[in-house]
């Protein structure tokens, strides 16, 4: 959501002529959008804001803004306190208002782009926020507090912005929001903007991202199995393999919950890749909790998971670590090497399949269900054709030949 964001600001530059740099000595604006989902990412970014002080120093006609989450938290009052030379700064509640903060700097745009410009992701790959903030309120998770309550936005800008995409090159789209599945406006679920984006001329492939568990109504598993466009992949959440510990975090399902959905949703796709994330030393995480986590990797099969130690959001004494850093370290190498063993294994599992691969090169693709796979030649970008895979390397499959 970040990197939509991101996007969405350079977007903005490039309505007044400005174009992307790699080099900071060539910069005549700096945007540094903060994350603080945890502790570390909110540090380096106030490093990264430090360390712009001497570009500001040889350039002061250069303009800096900060945004984002981390902007939200911390204020625009302490940030300029602290660094006195930031020009402008938005927080994440604002931030589809970022425009507002050039026009301080630079007065109305002149002219129009594309809204199409990939950053971060394939030039076949676009992204369409469909809605901000979260009401969950997991009780570890800041993003309520920095994004505020879910808000979603309307079908038809939805559309335009899906449409809009498509025409200047896309063809996946990856529909974003914190509790991405929760989304409603008026009569439109979330299955139902589905099928109004799987309906538009030129998406070969739709993506979602992060559902929550609690939030897949009994319309969704028939739309899987119907529509061969949504990806055979979810990056779906589960946090915790202990029972005891999704009630500390506030997370309203269990374990056998989360197990039964997977079940519900691979018998309608099967073959279905399911990555999934997992913090590690929650307050009162025992040995024990931390093994039913490792269980749930290999019960679960999951093709791959991001697994963080958990970082305090708050000041409140009962949210502290109770674990030593080195315990915590442990127990997340034990996690990581349960992960990288089950992913090799279901990767294993795709040599001798048929995957259809959307080619980013003549080399190189995104199977549908998100795995790397690699071909000598013969691929198209920005088309899907079926790949027969031969092999697996650390992460990545190999192909022989495009077959259509």
């Amino acid at each position: 959501m970040n990197e939509a964001d991101s996007e969405n600001i350079a977007a903005a530059f490039r309505r007044r002529g400005y174009a992307l740099t790699d080099e900071i000595k060539k910069a005549d604006a700096v945007v540094v959008n903060t994350c603080t989902v945890r502790q570390r990412a909110e540090d380096k970014a106030i490093s990264q804001i430090g360390r712009l002080r001497l570009w500001k120093e040889k350039k002061p006609e250069g303009k800096l803004f900060v945004v984002g989450c981390a902007a939200q938290k911390l204020g625009e009052k302490h940030l300029k306190n602290r660094f006195p030379f930031v020009d402008e700064v938005v927080g994440a509640k604002a931030i589809e208002n970022f425009e507002e903060a050039l026009i301080n700097q630079y007065g109305a745009a002149e002219g129009e782009t594309s809204a199409h410009q990939n950053m971060f992701r394939s030039p076949q790959t676009a992204y369409v926020t469909i809605m901000r903030g979260c009401s969950h309120k997991c009780s570890y998770c800041i993003v309520p507090a920095v994004r505020g309550p879910a808000s979603f936005i309307a079908p038809e800008e939805i559309l335009k912005d899906a449409r809009e995409k498509l025409a200047a090159g896309a063809k996946e789209l990856v529909l974003l929001g914190q509790t991405v599945n929760a989304y409603q406006s008026g009569k439109t679920t979330f299955s139902e903007l589905l099928k109004k984006t799987l309906a538009l001329p030129g998406l070969e492939r739709l993506r979602f991202m992060s559902p929550h568990p609690l939030y897949f109504k009994e319309d969704f598993a028939p739309l899987l199995a119907g529509e061969k466009k949504l990806a055979r992949h979810l990056h779906l959440p589960a946090q915790s393999g202990s029972d005891r510990v999704l009630k500390l975090m506030r997370r309203g399902y269990t374990r056998a919950f989360y197990l039964d959905l997977l079940k519900k949703l691979r018998a309608a796709a099967p073959g279905l890749a399911v990555s999934t994330d997992f913090i590690v030393g929650y307050p009162g995480e025992t040995e024990k909790d931390f093994k039913e986590t490792l269980s749930m990797v290999d019960e679960a099969g999951f093709s791959m998971a991001y697994c963080f130690k958990y970082s305090p959001r708050t000041d409140k004494p009962e949210m502290a670590a109770d674990i030593s850093e080195a315990e915590m370290s442990e127990r997340l190498e034990r996690l990581l090497a349960a992960v990288k063993k089950n992913s090799r294994v279901i990767l294993n599992e795709r040599i001798g399949k048929i995957e259809e691969v959307l080619f980013e090169s003549e080399t190189y693709g995104r199977t549908s269900g998100n795995f790397a796979l690699r071909v000598k030649a013969g691929g198209i970008p920005g088309t899907v054709a079926a790949v027969l895979v031969t092999g697996a390397e650390k992460n990545t499959l190999n192909g022989k030949g495009v077959l259509a």
